[in-house]
């Protein structure tokens, strides 16, 4: 029979959102092509821009990519060359307006308790019964972490820093700060009830306590006994939860109820001080607004920030970072030298960790501690310390320490970030960069093997790299500002391209924006029904790397590509407002 219709070769790859007007633009596609590629207004069908694919070999094989960088003018568009095209795509200045309220709104979809928004509200209302003595504690309030009910510390803490630095980045009479502030207030009434008189913040409620998933339930809403004793009981076979491999995982009771535990020990430093930054932040938000609150919140902060003084003794890269930000949003919220000070003194120390860098060589990355020279990685605190030592110049111009800080900087942006970013053509950054070869692929700079990807199963845990390149571009883009470097810009740019569908698979990871996501993860390991549905706005772990670090999406439902996680959330919240924010050609 004769066929009417034609098999179109969506192969051309661009950031399937669109991008801002100033914004570096660039389309990729597999193969080494030499040809003429067309950016076609797409109601007009007038070609609005026309260049040539430049192909290339490089860390990932074979690609060319187009630079439309030129194309300023708002619209819609679509590229094409011979046969291949791309998805439609916009060019505005409110561009990422839309999928960041759709972030916002998942935020409002992941609240735990009784709310008005959660997508099983009302949920966990009896949160929990502390490990240490078994007595009641109010912690509820929050958001569940990811594709499951944990509310871990450490990682939910990252909604409030990613909500709260784009309310900032949002014009002061922007209805949208109306919205982020109220899912702030929401997230906060946990972290606050999480805080211990002695100041540290608990752990977490939900996650692993003795083994397996044995807080990771829906529960019966209903509180516990007041001082009632903590039983550990094996359940029976009809209370088993039953993972994908059919291994049977224990669930923790509370005597006939059914309330999650608190594991009330100190999350670690770089959660603490985290917290420190975030009840800053909602002291400064909060002032005009609700004094005694902002009040509340920065003795909060303050009362943390004492409590780690006893606790930070030796230098590390990533408890820098975030003790930097700390002092910094602490001297904000209060005007006080002595914050600043602390914030200084810690760039001072992290100097001491940074790698110098041979002429034309990679350079600039920090090492972990003074007494352990491995390249510093973290699949969530990562590039905190670039974003801090911005940030400080920012608010120090006239600091005595500004020249060191800017080299440190420039150190970080060019020999280490932008460097690596240019040997693929997707312009992505590294994972890290590792001493020894095994089991970390086979690329070599100098003394050092690197990575696009963390390492696979089983010789490693990993999950996708959202969260490290969307933070790396936070950093980049803050970079390009106290640099006047716009080369950085357009790094930071192809941190959210790969997000939004500019990579080998033309998959989006932020679901309900763009196209070709991975399969959907309901629930963890099947260890609670129902399980956690398709929710708009949501950002996936992200794409994985094989053990020869090549990028892969993986046909299989997995945690490592297909969970939401709040880092990965937030980081990409983040950057598409600093982006947004700084939107003009430099």
């Amino acid at each position: 029979a004769q066929r009417f219709s034609r098999e179109l070769n969506v192969d051309l790859w661009i950031n399937q959102a669109g991008y801002v007007p100033g914004a570096g633009k660039i389309v990729v596609t597999k193969g080494l092509l030499n040809r003429k590629y067309e950016v076609i207004h797409l109601e007009s069908q007038q070609v609005a821009f026309e260049g040539r694919f430049t192909p290339r070999t490089c860390d990932f094989g074979d690609y060319s990519t187009g630079d439309f960088s030129a194309l300023t003018q708002e619209g819609h568009y679509y590229i094409k060359s011979d046969t291949l095209r791309s998805w439609p795509f916009q060019i505005s200045g409110t561009v990422y307006r839309s999928p960041m309220d759709m972030i916002v709104g998942y935020f409002s979809l992941q609240r735990c308790g009784a709310s008005t928004t959660g997508y099983l509200s009302p949920c966990h209302l009896d949160d929990g019964v502390r490990l240490d003595n078994g007595k009641h504690q109010d912690v509820t309030g929050g958001w569940h972490d990811a594709t499951d009910l944990r509310k871990w510390v450490s990682a939910t803490i990252y909604g409030m820093i990613g909500l709260s630095k784009t309310y900032e980045l949002l014009d002061e009479n922007d209805p949208g700060r109306e919205t982020i502030y109220d899912e702030l207030l929401w997230g906060n009434r946990y972290f606050l009830n999480m805080q211990e008189p002695q100041g540290y913040v608990m752990h977490h409620i939900g996650g692993e306590v003795e083994k397996g998933f044995d807080s990771n339930r829906w529960t019966d809403n209903e509180i516990g006994e007041e001082g009632g004793e903590l039983h550990f009981v094996r359940p029976t076979a009809g209370e088993l939860a039953l993972d994908t491999s059919n291994k049977e995982v224990e669930l923790l009771i509370f005597g006939t109820k059914d309330d999650r535990i608190i594991q009330t020990k100190p999350t670690d430093l770089i959660s603490q001080y985290n917290f420190v930054m975030s009840e800053a932040i909602m002291a400064r938000l909060a002032k005009h607004r609700d004094p005694a609150y902002s009040e509340r919140c920065l003795q909060a902060a303050i009362r943390c920030f004492e409590w780690c003084q006893g606790e930070d003794t030796v230098p590390k890269v990533g408890v820098l970072g975030a003790s930097m930000q700390a002092g910094l949003e602490l001297y904000k919220a209060t005007k006080r030298n002595v914050y600043r000070d602390f914030a200084a003194q810690k760039a001072s120390l992290l100097q001491d960790l940074q790698a110098g860098s041979r002429d034309g060589g990679a350079g600039g990355f920090f090492h972990t501690s003074l007494s352990n020279p491995e390249p510093y990685k973290n699949s969530f605190q990562v590039h905190f310390e670039l974003i801090s030592l911005c940030d400080l110049v920012q608010a120090f111009p006239r600091h005595a320490d500004v020249p060191q800080w800017k080299k440190m900087i420039t150190d970080y942006c060019v020999r280490y970030l932008s460097f690596f970013s240019a040997r693929n053509s997707f312009g992505l950054v590294p994972y890290g960069l590792f001493s020894k070869a095994y089991p970390h692929g086979n690329r070599k700079i100098d003394r050092y093997w690197y990575r696009y990807f963390m390492y696979p199963w089983p010789d490693g845990w990993w999950v996708g790299i959202n969260a490290n390149i969307s933070l790396a571009g936070v950093g980049l883009m803050k970079a390009a500002a106290v640099l006047g470097d716009a080369q950085l810009k357009a790094v930071a740019q192809r941190q959210l391209d790969w997000i939004i569908g500019a990579n080998p698979f033309s998959s989006s990871t932020i679901i309900d924006v763009g196209h070709n996501h991975p399969p959907h993860m309901s629930g963890c390991i099947a260890a609670f029904r129902p399980g956690t549905p398709i929710l708009p706005g949501a950002v996936m772990n992200g794409l994985t790397g094989d053990a020869t670090d090549q990028p892969q999406l993986l046909p299989d439902i997995t945690f490592s590509q297909s969970e939401y996680w709040t880092p990965m959330v937030a980081g990409t919240l983040w950057l598409m407002g600093e982006i947004s924010k700084n939107n003009v050609l430099m």
